[in-house]
Formats: structure tokens, sequence, C-alpha cells
């Protein structure tokens, strides 16, 4: 009996010190964690503004969450997991908040202390490095163009169609991808011809097919770089039997796509 009471006791001691430890752990990440989640970080002309979500660590290989800002289209953007050192590269590197410097490493504030130079100046110099050929830590892809950017109803109708068939939502298993418009042309309507290579069996034969000719960019984002393809297509658009607008490329009309593609830092 006095055995399985010391037993008991034993058990309990452990519990209390390990959950002690765990707590003790707990408070040390939250108090060496710099990032203001949340919070809207601007890196500078030509990077896209973010926000860090969440993270699971402190440890640079830990993924965060993070928003990235399309501030062509309020509310728009799109989300990605990436390693926590990428984030801290960003924050340490010079990105700010709101106006402000962003939150100080311990290194930082030793070094202001010794040298007597604001913290400010030091990024903003940072800002103006030109970005590491091998690789560049704060490379995103653009947002997708909103269809109402189109000058008339046709041509927003056109790009929105054109646009399904390219994009790739974050949340989907391949990579996402993004598309922009550079030019639209709109050629004028013809009748559903029945004789014609181009009378698509799927095509109602009482509405018009519009020719099209446009330019767009696509943006494929990697884990290790982006991609980005620069496209001349030509279209036929008409509207499907079950209701709603089809834009089908036509043969023929390809000209060569010019690739870009920029690695991201590697780890």
């Amino acid at each position: 009996m006095r055995l399985k009471k010391f037993g008991l006791m034993a058990i309990v001691l452990f519990l209390t010190i390990t959950g002690a430890a765990i707590s003790l752990e707990s408070v040390t990440a939250h108090m060496q964690d710099k990032v203001e989640y949340n919070a809207v970080y601007d890196c500078g002309d030509g990077k896209r503004k973010f926000k860090v979500l969440s993270c699971k660590g402190t440890g640079k290989f830990d993924r965060c969450e993070v928003f990235y800002i399309n501030e062509y289209s309020p509310g728009g953007g799109f989300k990605d997991s990436i390693n926590r050192g990428l984030v801290d590269d960003a924050i340490n590197g010079g990105c700010k908040i709101k106006g402000r410097p962003a939150v100080k490493n311990e290194r930082d504030e030793n070094e202001e202390g010794e040298n007597e130079k604001p913290v400010a100046k030091t990024n903003k110099n940072q800002d103006k490095t030109p970005p590491n050929p091998e690789g560049n830590s704060s490379v995103a892809c653009f947002a997708s163009d909103p269809d109402s950017n189109g000058k008339t109803a046709n041509e927003k109708t056109f790009r929105g169609v054109i646009r399904r068939d390219w994009e790739v939502e974050p949340e989907a298993s391949g990579p996402p991808v993004t598309i922009t418009f550079q030019q639209m042309t709109i050629g004028a309507p013809r009748r559903w011809r029945p004789t014609f290579d181009d009378a698509y069996s799927q095509a109602d034969p009482k509405k018009p097919i519009y020719p099209v000719s446009t330019t767009f960019t696509t943006c494929t984002e990697y884990t290790d770089a982006i991609i980005k393809l620069k496209r001349e297509r030509i279209y036929d658009c008409y509207v499907h039997k079950a209701g709603g607008w089809r834009c089908t490329q036509t043969k023929g009309n390809n000209l060569k796509d010019i690739k870009e593609n920029i690695p991201k830092k590697r780890q």
C-alpha cells in the first residue's frame, strides 16, 4: 500500500514538472518571437506587401502562413506557406510596418548602442540594395488582374473566361498560377457557320462568335522559384449551348512565348 502511494506521488510530481517545463518553453518561444502577426509589412517599391498570419515555431524551417496583398484589388491577394527563415530575412532586411521600422532583433539593438546609428537609416540603405541574382527571399508572383479592368462589357467577360483557363488558386494541389493581361483586341462578331472549321459543336448556333487577340503573362509560384511566361494568343469566344461564354484557342496562331525564371533565395 505504501509502495502504491509512493508511485502515485511520483507520477503527480513528474506531470507537474513536465507541465511546468512545457509552459516555460512556450513562454520562452513567445518572448523570442519578433514577428508582429496580422500587421502589414512593406518591403519597398516593387515588392509585395504581406501579413504573417501564424507561425508554428521560431526555427528557420518552421512553417508560417503568409498573406501576400494585392494593392490593386481591395481585399485581394493569396495565402502561402513558407519557411520561418524567409519571414525573418524579410523583416531583418528592412521591411517596415506602417511606415516604421520592423521590430529590431537583439543584434540591431547592440549595434545601435555601439555605433549610435538609427536602425531606420540602415534599413533605408538596405532597401536600395539590388536583389541577389542567385536568389531573392522576397520574390513572389503578382496577383491576377481583376476582370473589371476590361474597357468594355465583352472584354471584361472574355478576360474572365481566359483567366479561369489559366489561373490556379493557392489552395489547389499544384503550384498557384496568376495572370495579368497586357493587351486584348476583340474583332467584329461573325455568325456561326456549320461548314467552317470553327463551327464548334458546343456553340449556340444562334449566337455570334468573336475573334479575340490577346497578350497576357502567367506567373507560376514554385517553392524555389517563380516562372513568368508572356504569351500571345488568338481565341474564338462563343456562347455555349448550356449557357455561359467559352473561349477556344485557335490553331496555328501562337507566337513565341517569352519565359523568365526568377529563383528564390536558397535556404
